[in-house]
């Protein structure tokens, strides 16, 4: 059967663990299938309060890609946690409700753990941008009405040293607003008399630099960018480091003789993705995080990423897998100390995307659940005088309801080969037998099998054998 389609610093550090696993809707689901999270919830449902349930719940389909797999990653770590060690949800603690409390998920003391996560849109002025965007378009588009849905920004930035540090930062201010200036240069440029000639132009002063393109499709979700990729110039002032510093206050609280752990996981992070990366300039996650330890009374640090290992002898096959790293403060720490840890990572279900892949999907509700499936591939069995198929079942429903055409069923289903269901029925081959093969909860879609077999329904009548 062939598919078709489809340590320095004085601090110990356990070297990294790989355990093999694999138009706008609004919320999507990216990491594991929507069947996995539901079983997940299900699980987990009391050791939950219903307000923690809730959160979680609103989180998962939340329109924000930030929270949507930040509450992916919360639920799959509280799950793990479960099927390996005592698991208490949300303890109260004075002045704060870490996210874990556990006896026995490290082996020398009970500990408290933090969840975070955390993406390059923290990193990537992607919020700032998007904002400067669309105070913009909603500007334009009274000027010249529908003129926004083809302008693409490109966000200039600025670099150089102060006080003998390396700094740079793109050109766009959180408060960045609409002066009478930039308006009467967007003003003079859609309402030219050869609009949409010329087809950009560029807004420029203390807040804002950026060329703003009209282009023949721009997908809202993707409307921005910039040039400086979403790295770190300081051990301190980036968004990891923060974030830590937030975290640690949330587990300071932690009674004596407890471990403090926060565990950070990768929601589309290139420091986090690469966390000793080959580089001059930048800092790494690697070094922010070890800074951060000698300066903190926590305890451990443990990095969460879903990453592909590609095979080195069949580099087109790979496998999708959960890495963690582990980061501890302490110089003689137990040799057995994070065993349930690296035996929760096993637990976890396979991954469905890299992280910055789901990331991306997320911003376009590529993955939402009315959108078009996630389609299994084909699989096509031949014999002698038969063959079975195995197609998507979301597929042939989706083009059974109409949602995609003809045509785009068979781009998906048989790309510029011949439509396999017309070429059989030309042979003389008839559906014989059709049934339903469930793919199990990793996958959002399952398979319809059906054999085909010679049918004189479809094929010239056959001159009967004689007996003279």
């Amino acid at each position: 059967m062939h598919p078709r389609s489809g340590a320095t610093d004085g601090l110990a550090t356990a070297s990294t663990d790989t355990i093999a696993a694999n138009h706008h809707f609004g919320s999507t689901v990216a990491l594991f299938s929507r069947r996995l999270l539901q079983m997940m919830l299900d699980d987990l449902g009391l050791c939950l309060t219903p307000a923690k349930a809730s959160d979680l719940h609103a989180r998962l389909e939340h329109v924000d890609t930030q929270p949507a797999l930040a509450a992916e990653i919360d639920l799959a770590i509280l799950w793990g946690v479960k099927q390996v060690a005592h698991l208490v949800v949300e303890p109260e603690l004075p002045r704060a409700r870490p996210d874990i409390y556990s006896t026995d998920l490290f082996a020398s003391a009970p500990a408290v753990v933090e969840i975070t996560a955390i993406s390059d849109d923290t990193f990537s002025g992607q919020k700032d941008m998007d904002r400067a965007a669309n105070i913009i378009v909603n500007y334009v588009d009274r000027v010249r009405k529908g003129v926004s849905a083809n302008l693409h920004f490109e966000f200039l930035e600025v670099s150089g040293y102060a006080a003998g540090r390396y700094y740079r930062h793109r050109r766009v201010r959180h408060d960045f607003i609409l002066t009478p200036e930039l308006k009467q240069m967007l003003c003079s440029w859609v309402r030219s008399p050869g609009w949409p000639e010329p087809d950009h132009t560029r807004l420029t002063d203390e807040q804002i630099d950026v060329i703003i393109r009209r282009k023949p499709f721009v997908h809202p979700e993707c409307r921005t960018f910039s040039s400086m990729p979403p790295i770190a110039y300081d051990v301190e002032d980036n968004h990891l480091f923060k974030t830590l510093r937030k975290k640690e206050r949330q587990i300071s609280a932690a009674p004596d003789g407890t471990l403090k752990c926060i565990l950070v996981g990768d929601v589309g992070c290139q420091m986090l993705r690469h966390l000793r990366p080959m580089g001059v300039t930048q800092v790494s996650g690697d070094r922010v995080i070890r800074h951060f330890l000698t300066r903190s009374s926590v305890d451990i640090v443990c990095v969460v990423s879903p990453q592909r290992s590609a095979m080195a002898v069949h580099p087109t096959l790979s496998s999708l897998s959960w890495t963690m790293s582990v980061y501890d403060r302490r110089t003689a720490a137990p040799e057995h100390e994070c065993d349930s840890l690296r035996t929760l990572i096993a637990t976890l279900p396979r991954p469905n995307l890299e992280a910055y892949q789901a990331r991306s999907l997320h911003r376009q509700g590529a993955l939402h659940y009315q959108a078009r499936g996630q389609y299994l591939a084909m699989y096509i069995t031949s014999r002698r005088s038969s063959v079975t198929m195995k197609i998507s079942a979301r597929l042939i429903q989706e083009v059974l309801a109409g949602r995609i055409s003809q045509k785009m069923f068979q781009d998906i289903a048989f790309g510029k080969d011949r439509n396999l269901f017309e070429h059989w029925l030309d042979m003389g081959f008839t559906v014989q037998d059709a049934r339903f093969e469930k793919a199990g909860p990793d996958e959002d879609d399952d398979h319809l099998v059906f054999d085909f077999g010679p049918d004189f329904a479809a094929m010239p009548l056959k001159k009967p054998s004689t007996g003279g």
